[in-house]
Formats: structure tokens, C-alpha cells, sequence
């Protein structure tokens, strides 16, 4: 190991030799980093494309929620606390009346430090009304307009021309955006969104309009008396537990191990860049009365498919074998593939109350203009085609002083059936424990759901979950959690009926907010198919991955904080090992009383295979979020630095640079770079009036 690893070594396991100082409140980012860090690391996803998840929270730091008045569904909308969390403030507020200040909240039993910290940006005790006329609600309002540029700065393959001077791609290797937004707090907002994907054409051959996706919504929350929410344009919808449906940001198995219930918000404006995952058209939310409420949404628009031709009937029928989520148009099959299907949603949720019950009735249907056909296999037998899907559920929420009830059960047209129960108890102010039970037919078929699982979809899948939080005092705080799975039928890559479970156990130590350090274990055994080719058939094997992570924060006085990680990843498949180390060290200066902000990360890395990859959240520009993964050898540096040039103008720039030391190319087919180096830089600016 080089000096300079070994010192990067030495900063990341010996955190002690950091000073200590004053405190500071945490900053949104930062807790925006935090809630990625715990969910999208742990679930290994790379690719997070959710703006607007992440605006509601920015939404609450410029209009903060009144926790005097906040109902439960209001304060769910902060993802980081519980429902058991949440009724231990509303309880508090029934008993002692309005609170006085925020402070106030540190009293509450069964609510940690770390989440009254997470709390103070986002609310106040003020008595603001959320019933202000349109007029006013106009004149509140503040308009943004963000303009963005990407680019690899190395040559890809897509790019380069042939002796015909023709390339695979149709477009440059330069990524545009631009979007405006109207926020008028979280009554009334409005907006579009303009993008151009790598590689995609600008205004030439198939994109004569310009930018290759197009988006827009106009949102507004309490209407009249009747109607609560209506959703115009590109809007997301949830619904229950999520077996159905679930667009917006959803936790699963994470470092939150109690909090993985979906908030029961159905609309919500799209904001987003993804160009499948949302509705286009109407949505609405009507109060019949008191105790009920009834949404309903509709939505058509046109969706990539891969199109082909059935001959084998006498009048052959066009057919699609596959919903493309890419949203990618830069060769000639993407671009055939471009919005060849339509798809049509009609959607419905009843909601009854009673006291501390919730109920749901959920309905969605799917029409395609084309029939689904996907390839033959076996592990498909049970899964959706054709041209018409319709899933319904019935969803439930019980409270009960400290103890929440809640789940969902689903059936989709074909009798496929999908449940899933949850209990979330505090049993004591330091103490809380949740325990999940799904059971997901082989046969249920379902498109776009987002539940609690361990596959990506809630089907042929029957587990228990465990997990528990201990806060022994104010600075330590232990979660753990144990997840139980078997599949009955084949999958991707896994040639008969498996099973699986996963560990997972953190302990976290937090000094005020001078320091934060936590050490992290999780252990996963899954079943895949042998490598050994020795039967005909591939038997199944177990595969093993383990981690262990030590993370630490320091605050080396009011204008810089250092951070720095080991991780540590061992892969055990077919009787081989493999492993994987990365460390990084980050400095965050943020001088107050600047206008700069300039964030600095030094990593290196050295994983064996795909196997042992490790996933590391990285910081970036406004709403905008990357967890990339590393394998192979090498090590990644990036830049961040953010200007405020004038009081409604700010730039933002970050330069990343990857060198990988074992391998001569980077990436494959139409992306492949040629050498072991891999630049990127993103430049966006930014306008508030």
C-alpha cells in the first residue's frame, strides 16, 4: 500500500484525532444525503431519478410544516420518521397543548436527538393558514429556472465515425436540461421540464421539435372545500401498501429499519426526468365528507416498446415484447422504439375513516394500443401479456396509542392474490420494534408496484421481517434488522424454486453535532444458478455476499467538516471467494457569510468482480443525486463547487475523475472508452425571481 493509501487509511478507522467544536443545525442537503445514504446504498440502486421526492422536503424548508396543526399523512411526508414517531408528537400536542417552540420536541419520549435534529428545518410552531385565496397565493409565489449541461469528456464508440463517416449515434455526447418551476408553498405549484439525453439528436433528424422529452404539470392542494388535491399534466399516484402502485420515493429494507410504511398521499406533481414512470393527463382528490375521500386519476401517453410482428396468425397483429425503461433514443432500434405504444391508466382510491382506522379501496387498469408477448421462458410462465390489466386491493391503518397496524391485500384479474401485514410497536421510549409479513402469488401480475420485497416487483415471494432500534441514551443508537424470503417458482438466473435471508446490524455514535460515526454489518445469502457447468440443468448454489462499513463525521469547526469511510465486501458463490476495500475522505468548506460552498472527495478502490462492487453515494448538484458502484482497481476524485453570483443567480459545477489501473477499456459496445480514464463534468445554473 502506497504512503497515500495509507494515510487515506489511517483518516478513515481513527476518527479521534479529529477537534472538536460548537454545533451547527443540519442543513437540508444534508439530510437529504443521509436518507440516500441509508436507503439507496443498502438496496445497491444506482440509477435514482426521483426530483421529486426530494422537493417535498425542500418545499417544507422554505414553507415549514406547523406541528401544531399537522395532521399524521402530513408529517409522513418526511421520510425519516416512523408512524410510531409521528402519533408520539401528535399525543404529546393532545396532551399538553400547542407546543410553545421546537425545542419542545426534545421532551417527547420515543423520539431520538437525530430525528429532532432532522426535524428543525422543516417545521415551526407559527400559526400560518394553509386557507389563503389564489390571489395571495400568486402574489407568494417564486419562480426558478434551472439550465443544466453534462458531458463525458473521453470518447465513447457511439460517437466515433466509420469510413462511411457514419456513427452509431444520432445525436452529440452532450446532456441539456432545462426546466422552470412555480412554487407557491405546497398549496399551488406548476412547471416543465426539457431534456436531451447523450447521444440523442437536437433539433436535427428525428428530434426536429429539439429536446427528446418534454414535460409539464400544474398542482394544487385545497382547492375548496371539496376538492383536496388536483393534479394536471405529468403527475405521480400512489396507492396503499404499494402492491399496485407506487411512484413516489418508498423505503424498503434499510438502515431506517422501522420505517418502510408508504405515505398515503396519492398525487403528487412530476418533476422527475424518467420518461416511463408517471401518469399524463388528470388527477384529482374529492372530500365526500368527513370520513371519506375518493381519488381518481386517468392518464394516456406514449411509451417505448419494442415492436415486432406475429405472421404466425393469418391477419398478423403488431405486438411489443417488452416495456423499455431507458428512455434512451440514440440508435436507430431506440429510436424505432420511441413511443410506439400507448398506454391508457384509469385509477381510483376510496378512503373511509373512523377514528384511528383507515381504510383503502384501490383500483388500476392498464390498456395498451398493442398486445404484450414477451419472449418465451420459464421463469415467465406466470407473468402479465396482453393487452388489458386490471389489479385491485383493499388497504388498512390502525393506531392504537403505540402500536401501528397496517397493510395491504391485492388481487390482479387473473386471481393472482398479493398481501402483505406490518406492525410497528414502541415499546418503550427507547425501544422500537416492526415486524412485516408478505405473501405474493406466483401468478399475480402487476406493472409498476413498489412494495416492501426483496424482488423488485410483489411477485412469487413469502418472507418475514424483523427489525429493531435501541437508543440507549442520546448518543448511541442500535438498529438491526433479520429479512426471511423463499421464491416457489423460477426466476432470472435461478432455475428452480430458492430461498434467502439477510442480516443486518448498525451501531451509530453521535457526540451533539460536533461528530457522527456509525460501523455497519450485513450479511445476504440468496440462491442463483451454478457457474460450474457440470449437469445439463444448472443446480443452484448458494451466494454469499457480506459488508462492513466504519463512517464517520467530523466538524472541524464552523466552516469545514471532514468525512471518511472504509467499506469492506466479501462475495463466496460456488466454493470461490472474492473481495472488495473502498475508502474515501471528503472535505466540505462552507465558509458562512460566503457566497461559495466547495466540496472535495478522494477515493480509491480496488473490488475483484461485479460480486463484491461497492456502492458509494456521492454529492452533486442541486436535486440532483448519484450512487454509482465500484469494481476493479482504481481510484475517483470530484470537485463541487457552488457559487452564489448574484442574489438570484447561482452556479454550480462538478468534475469527477476516474482511473481505473487494471483494465485498458472502460465500459462496452456503443459506450466503450478506449484507455482506463473516465472525466465528467456537470455545469448548472440557476434563477430565483
Amino acid at each position: 500500500m502506497s504512503k497515500k493509501n495509507f494515510f487515506l487509511y489511517l483518516l478513515c478507522l481513527c476518527p479521534w484525532v479529529m477537534s472538536s467544536v460548537s454545533a451547527q443545525s443540519d442543513s437540508v442537503s444534508t439530510i437529504v444525503e443521509r436518507i440516500l445514504e441509508f436507503y439507496l446504498e443498502n438496496n445497491e440502486i444506482e440509477d435514482f431519478d426521483n426530483n421529486t421526492a426530494f422537493e417535498r422536503l425542500y418545499d417544507f424548508q422554505s414553507n415549514p410544516l406547523n406541528i401544531n396543526t399537522a395532521d399524521a399523512s402530513r408529517f409522513m411526508e418526511l421520510f425519516f420518521l416512523n408512524p410510531v414517531e409521528i402519533q408520539s408528537i401528535i399525543d404529546h400536542r393532545q396532551e399538553y397543548g400547542d407546543f410553545l417552540s421546537l425545542e419542545e420536541l426534545q421532551t417527547i419520549d420515543g423520539l431520538d436527538m437525530t430525528k429532532v435534529k432532522m426535524l428543525l428545518p422543516f417545521t415551526t410552531v407559527g400559526n400560518a393558514s394553509e386557507h389563503i385565496n389564489i390571489k395571495d397565493l400568486l402574489a407568494a409565489g417564486r419562480s426558478q429556472v434551472f439550465l443544466k449541461y453534462k458531458r463525458t469528456l473521453q470518447d465513447k464508440a457511439g460517437y466515433l465515425a466509420n469510413a462511411n463517416n457514419e456513427t452509431k449515434y444520432a445525436g452529440d455526447p452532450n446532456y441539456l436540461y432545462a426546466r422552470y418551476r412555480f412554487d407557491a408553498g405546497r398549496r399551488l405549484k406548476a412547471g416543465f421540464t426539457m431534456e436531451k439525453d447523450p447521444g440523442e439528436a437536437f433539433f436535427t433528424q428525428n428530434n426536429k421539435s429539439g429536446f427528446d422529452f418534454y414535460s409539464g404539470y400544474l398542482y394544487a392542494e385545497k382547492v375548496n372545500h371539496w376538492v383536496e388535491q388536483v393534479a394536471i399534466g405529468d403527475y405521480t399516484m400512489s396507492m396503499g401498501q404499494g402492491l399496485i402502485l407506487h411512484n413516489g420515493f418508498g423505503f424498503g429494507k434499510s438502515a431506517f429499519v422501522t420505517s418502510f410504511k408508504k405515505n398515503r398521499n396519492h398525487l403528487r406533481q412530476y418533476s422527475s426526468v424518467n420518461e416511463n414512470l408517471y401518469f399524463r393527463g388528470l388527477g384529482t382528490s374529492l372530500k365526500l365528507a368527513d370520513w371519506a375521500s375518493l381519488t381518481l386519476a386517468y392518464s394516456q401517453k406514449k411509451i417505448d416498446g419494442s415492436l415486432a410482428l406475429d405472421t404466425i396468425e393469418n391477419e398478423p397483429e403488431a405486438f411489443f415484447s417488452s416495456l423499455l425503461q431507458g428512455g434512451l433514443h440514440r440508435t436507430a432500434s431506440e429510436i424505432a422504439n420511441k413511443g410506439s405504444i400507448t398506454q391508457q391508466n384509469i385509477g381510483a382510491v376510496l378512503d373511509l375513516n373512523y377514528k384511528n382506522l383507515n381504510i383503502g379501496v384501490n383500483f388500476l387498469q392498464y390498456n395498451f394500443s398493442s398486445p404484450l408477448k414477451r419472449p418465451e421462458a420459464p421463469y415467465r410462465n406466470f407473468y402479465f401479456s396482453g393487452k388489458d390489466l386490471r389489479n385491485i386491493s383493499v388497504d388498512y391503518d390502525y393506531r392504537f396509542k403505540n402500536i401501528n397496524v397496517f397493510g395491504e391485500m391485492a388481487q390482479s384479474d387473473n386471481g393472482g392474490k398479493a398481501m402483505t401485514h406490518n406492525i410497528l410497536v414502541a415499546l418503550d421510549k427507547r425501544v422500537d420494534f416492526a415486524v412485516s409479513y408478505r405473501d405474493f402469488d406466483k401468478d399475480y401480475q402487476v406493472l409498476e408496484a413498489n412494495a416492501f420485497a426483496e424482488g423488485s416487483l410483489p411477485i412469487d415471494e413469502q418472507g418475514y421481517y424483523v427489525g429493531a432500534e435501541f437508543r440507549p441514551n442520546n448518543e448511541w443508537k442500535f438498529s438491526a434488522y433479520h429479512d426471511l424470503w423463499k421464491h416457489e417458482w423460477l426466476r432470472y438466473r435461478i432455475d428452480g424454486p430458492s430461498s434467502g435471508k439477510e442480516y443486518f446490524l448498525r451501531l451509530e455514535y453521535n457526540k451533539k453535532r460536533k461528530f457522527n460515526a456509525y460501523i455497519l454489518y450485513r450479511y445476504e445469502q440468496k440462491q442463483r444458478n451454478s457457474s460450474l457447468n457440470v449437469e445439463k440443468i444448472d443446480p443452484l448454489t448458494d451466494f454469499i455476499v457480506q459488508k462492513f462499513r466504519v463512517h464517520f463525521i467530523q466538524k472541524i469547526n464552523k466552516d469545514l467538516d471532514v468525512k471518511a469511510r472504509t467499506e469492506f465486501s466479501f462475495a463466496q458463490s460456488d466454493g470461490l471467494k472474492s473481495n472488495g476495500v473502498l475508502m474515501f475522505a471528503d472535505l466540505s468548506y462552507k465558509p458562512m457569510g460566503k457566497s461559495f460552498d466547495i466540496i472535495a472527495r478522494y477515493a480509491i478502490f480496488d473490488a475483484a468482480n461485479f460480486d463484491t462492487r461497492i456502492y458509494m453515494f456521492e454529492n452533486d448538484l442541486l436535486y440532483e443525486y448519484s450512487i454509482p458502484f465500484f469494481q476493479n482497481r482504481g481510484k475517483r476524485m470530484y470537485l463541487i463547487y457552488k457559487q452564489k453570483l448574484t442574489r438570484r443567480m447561482t452556479f454550480e459545477a462538478k468534475y469527477a475523475h476516474t482511473v481505473l489501473d487494471n483494465v485498458d477499456v472502460i465500459s462496452s459496445g456503443n459506450e466503450k472508452i478506449e484507455g482506463n480514464v473516465r472525466s465528467d463534468l456537470k455545469v448548472q445554473l440557476r434563477f430565483a425571481f
